[in-house]
């Protein structure tokens, strides 16, 4: 399974709305994949499509997820070399590259051996320091240890493996709208472990809106407490956070899940959350992991560079969350904050 979402930051909520309009007739489908849910609500058709979601979910399963043995990509982190892709490993990949590219470095799917040793994924950590973290650095390297032909993957030394659960989610969303799309269908919500696409008309017959939680009252279990609202009409919205899972290690460094692939070492940085809209769900999940690596100065630049890209940021201040936006990110509810 992909690593479970620890933490969800969206709540849908109704927009009012002063024009009446007639309420939509909707399916829902509901299930656990990857480690966490998935929720998608399809309006206006008789068509089941249950078929071929789980189709996608099989085939991004087979070609992706470490957690099953016989998956592509656990052939590939067990012998170095994976021959003739399937197209979902191939596609995957071929975005972790855009991505890896777009993000300056730091989505960096060869980060697992770091992640594995810091203890942040199914084995027990290890004991780190500048010298562990500087050899095993020299694994991680999307363009240098990735060597790639028309027919296969080869790590450039052994050692080299792929984590790509940074815009899994995101693609099975773009790839479960598509079949959507694909139908005709107008009105859909497309949800996994908190990752949302929407489109059209909710069940009220008004637009997908969503409320993004305040973190730190939902650490609390506060679940109404809201930083701003978003609607979704043919946008993801995707988040990333630091402030659930971490470990203080012997020395009482706090050490968060999110490793800096520039440093090998786990983020410092003030930044809480990141909530990103992209039209794309696999560029909005992948930039959200990006963004929480990178920090909020360089993430809030490359934001604000990146069309049709919007992000809120949630940095720790000193007894308060203080949030930062990007030009266009929705603020109606920022005006009620202090």
């Amino acid at each position: 399974m992909f690593y479970a979402r620890l933490f969800s930051f969206f709540l849908l909520v109704a927009l009012a709305s002063c024009v009446s309009k007639p309420e939509v007739t909707f399916k829902n489908y509901e299930g656990e994949i990857f480690g966490t849910y998935y929720r998608i609500q399809v309006g206006d058709t008789l068509e089941d499509y249950q078929f071929k979601f789980d189709s996608v979910f099989a085939l991004i399963n087979t070609s992706s997820n470490s957690y099953i043995q016989e998956s592509e990509v656990s052939d590939f982190n067990a012998t170095g070399i994976l021959v003739n892709p399937s197209f979902t490993f191939r596609d995957m990949l071929d975005s972790c590259k855009k991505y890896h590219g777009q993000s300056q470095g730091y989505f960096e799917p060869t980060l697992f051996p770091l992640i594995k040793s810091w203890g942040f994924s199914f084995e027990e950590r290890e004991q780190m320091d500048s010298s562990k973290v500087a050899i095993l650095k020299g694994l991680v390297g999307f363009e240098s240890q990735l060597q790639v032909t028309d027919t296969s993957y080869v790590a450039a030394q052994a050692g080299v493996k792929l984590d790509i659960t940074g815009l899994g989610e995101g693609y099975a969303i773009d790839k479960l709208a598509e079949v959507l799309d694909q139908a005709a269908v107008s009105n859909y919500l497309v949800e996994i472990g908190g990752e949302m696409k929407g489109k059209g008309l909710n069940p009220k017959g008004e637009a997908w809106t969503i409320g993004i939680e305040d973190p730190a009252k939902a650490e609390m279990g506060v679940t109404n407490s809201l930083l701003t609202k978003v609607m979704l009409n043919g946008l993801a919205l995707s988040s990333s956070g630091n402030y659930r899972k971490f470990y203080i290690d012997e020395q009482g460094n706090r050490r968060p899940h999110l490793i800096d692939p520039k440093t090998g070492f786990p983020v410092t940085h003030s930044m809480v959350s990141v909530s990103v809209l992209a039209t794309s769900a696999t560029q909005a999940d992948a930039l959200a992991t990006s963004f929480m690596a990178m920090g909020p100065e360089q993430a809030k630049v490359l934001a604000e560079s990146l069309p049709g890209v919007e992000a809120l940021f949630v940095l720790a201040a000193k007894d308060h969350l203080q949030l930062e936006f990007t030009s266009g990110f929705p603020k109606e509810l920022d005006k009620n904050k202090k």
